[in-house]
């Protein structure tokens, strides 16, 4: 059965794949085209992980944590090397990246102790939990999960995103002032505006926010800044703090809850026949990413129609047009598609295509 159901992803996603670079084809988005293949392979690669599991079985005998723990980190490196490939590979033959082999196996270090100080504990701890009651087990598995998974979002903007790139206070100045004033009129009391040394990972130009309605932090890479006017910046801005305004990001949370529940639960069925506690975990935990692939659809929904919310709530405490300006710019820069084969953003694309979102920005300005 779970063979089948991984050949299942794997020929939808093959399929999927296809309609999109047929899309792109007829675009002559070369970048798009690559990025795609890219993103696809690493998770066909990805697939392969647990079926590796499967063949070897017979020698995952056992219940010791150490032998779940080296499990996990070997599937961590197992995707290791697909993991240069975009950097060095693709981003390298388009001229976007900046990042040097020495930062990016820094980086990759990094992570890698972070992931064996979070997997040890795990793995005991889930092991204790799948002796004593299976079917509970997988409920108190999935919670734990899903804690730990918001504990890091709250965690990674102040103590793990500087682990990796360089954060700063936004500088004094026009900009500055102007990005206040827009915080001042949306109803935010504190003001927390950083900026992102990005250019020395990529010649891509993003902006990103977290935390509170009321207390944002909002983090624009350097790259934006030299890029984008400062009208199309602080529409940017404001797109970004529409997100936390329309409840964005504690409806995401939920639905992340909801949807982990039930792939932790398709993975216990799927994983039930095997006796073995670490071959059942190492299993079902390499078989989470490829399971995820049917909550994709309906995760992306949401995530699509909060891009249009967004932009929206940008529009009125920004200016629509000074948006519509930054997502040209921004599409064009990063190399995004600006339209994409329609069953492929159903499943795939968290946001709208450009051209989607341009169209919407121009109804609402008439």
């Amino acid at each position: 059965m779970l063979p089948a159901v991984l050949l299942l992803i794997a020929a939808l996603r093959l399929t999927l794949l296809l309609r999109q670079r047929a899309a792109l084809r007829t675009q002559d988005q070369a970048y798009a085209m690559g990025l795609v293949t890219q993103r696809v392979g690493q998770q066909l690669w990805q697939q392969g992980w647990p079926l590796l599991l499967l063949a070897l079985m017979p020698l995952l005998k056992g219940d010791e944590p150490l032998r779940l723990f080296a499990l996990l980190i070997a599937g961590w490196l197992w995707e290791l090397p697909l993991k240069a490939c975009k950097p060095f590979g693709l981003d390298a033959r388009h001229g976007m990246n900046r990042m040097s082999v020495a930062a990016f196996l820094r980086e990759q270090a990094i992570k890698l102790a972070l992931l064996a100080a979070l997997a040890l504990p795990a793995a005991w701890l889930a092991l204790i939990l799948i002796r004593h009651s299976e079917p509970q087990a997988w409920l108190a598995i999935w919670a734990i999960g899903w804690g730990g998974w918001a504990g890091l979002r709250w965690l990674q903007p102040r103590w793990i995103a500087p682990l990796f790139d360089q954060v700063e206070p936004l500088p004094a100045g026009e900009l500055r002032s102007r990005l206040e004033a827009l915080l001042t009129r949306s109803g935010v009391r504190n003001q927390r505006l950083f900026l992102l040394r990005a250019s020395a990972r990529s010649a891509q130009a993003n902006a990103q926010v977290s935390g509170s309605a009321r207390v944002p932090r909002i983090v624009l890479s350097d790259t934006l800044i030299g890029l984008l006017k400062a009208d199309e910046i602080e529409s940017v801005v404001a797109h970004e703090l529409g997100h936390i305004q329309r409840g964005h990001l504690r409806f995401q949370l939920l639905m992340i809850g909801a949807a982990s529940f039930a792939m932790v639960m398709i993975a216990a069925a799927l994983t039930a026949d095997i006796a073995e506690p670490v071959a059942k975990l190492a299993i079902a935990w390499a078989l989470l990413p490829s399971l995820w692939f049917f909550a994709l659809p309906l995760a992306n929904y949401w995530y699509r129609r909060f891009e249009f919310e967004a932009d929206a709530s940008a529009a009125s405490h920004a200016s629509g047009a000074a948006l519509a300006s930054a997502l040209r710019t921004l599409t064009h820069n990063n190399r995004n598609a600006p339209i994409a084969d329609r069953w492929y953003e159903r499943v795939y694309h968290t946001h709208p295509a450009t051209s989607d979102r341009l169209d919407r920005l121009d109804r609402a300005g008439t």
